[in-house]
């Protein structure tokens, strides 16, 4: 995958709304490209976390204790939660097929952290839980 298609995955993410082209280029600078074949976990239930990952190619499943509980695409993140609350991770995640993802360490995402980009990535965030909650609630009904 080439810069310019990594670069359109982040313009489609919920995570980075908002933000200009100049503020996707220096989070593509802070971002590592790491690969994923399928079947392989990104990360356990328990462990701690210190990343968050964007979908760049390819798919992830969330599961918490073997019982799958969401399959998450392209331009879509995972990993925020623990990044954010610091506490250990709530789910393991695996790549669903050899995948993508574009990653941020702890340190590199809080560099990006202007006062007008954090605002937004925030704001994004919450968004982002809020529909995931509103997806759970609704599946516990049907």
């Amino acid at each position: 995958m080439n810069k310019k298609e990594i670069e359109q995955q982040i313009v489609n993410s919920h995570l980075f709304q908002g933000l200009n082209i100049e503020e996707i280029r220096k989070l593509m600078e802070q971002g590592l490209v790491v690969h994923f074949q399928k079947d392989e976990v990104v990360f356990y239930q328990g462990s701690i976390g210190s990343r968050v990952y964007l979908i760049i190619q390819g798919g992830v499943g969330i599961y918490q204790e073997e019982k799958e509980i969401v399959q998450l695409g392209e331009g879509e993140i995972f990993g925020e939660m623990a990044l954010l609350t610091k506490q250990p991770r709530s789910a393991t995640a695996k790549a669903i097929k050899d995948s993508s993802f574009l990653v941020f360490s702890e340190t590199s995402f809080e560099k990006l952290l202007t006062k007008k980009t954090a605002v937004r990535l925030l704001l994004n965030i919450i968004n982002i839980l809020c529909e995931r909650l509103r997806n759970i609630n609704q599946s516990i009904r049907t």
